[in-house]
């Protein structure tokens, strides 16, 4: 579903965590009875997509930006923008890097607990693998993660996990 819309802030000020695009509330209802999740793929003038929620406030339903984001399209406060809407029809509401993959599929067990994690813990720690440019690393996020899973009998603590990859870091 494509509308047109314009970069938003929720207390009129230009920080880059507020910036957001409205969703017409047809648009929201349509979507939403299809991505029940309100998981969606969000393009912005039709060159950069990405996955995404439609997040509610009191009033309306929105598209957040973030500053990557806003950075890359040069998005600034009252732009307006080309928006198109799809439902997010991947397995985890975002891409899965290869690496992940591979490492999910050479430890089954760690693989198991993964996915008995809810779907947002999923997609965090999937985000968390992600924002990693280089493959090496991606693979030692994955395979720490798991075995953070292992070691915590399939409990995730952030905390934990950030120690951890600090460990990890320093036996290399």
């Amino acid at each position: 579903m494509k509308f047109n819309g314009q970069v938003c802030s929720f207390d009129d000020n230009a920080l880059y965590w507020e910036l957001h695009i409205p969703i017409p509330d047809a648009i929201f209802k349509k979507l939403h009875s299809e991505a029940k999740d309100k998981r969606v793929v969000c393009t912005i003038n039709t060159n950069f997509s990405f996955h995404c929620a439609m997040l509610p406030k009191v009033t309306f339903h929105y598209i957040l930006l973030n500053r990557e984001i806003c950075k890359k399209l040069n998005l600034h406060l009252n732009d307006n923008v080309n928006v198109e809407l799809i439902k997010d029809e991947s397995k985890y509401g975002m891409p899965l890097s290869e690496e992940m993959e591979e490492v999910f599929f050479s430890d089954p067990e760690g693989s198991d607990l993964f996915h008995q994690l809810t779907l947002g813990k999923q997609r965090t720690l999937i985000h968390v693998v992600n924002k990693y440019k280089s493959s090496q690393l991606r693979i030692e996020k994955s395979f720490v993660i798991l075995e953070h899973l292992k070691n915590r009998k399939g409990v995730l603590d952030f905390k934990g996990l950030n120690e951890d990859f600090k460990n990890f870091k320093n036996r290399l």
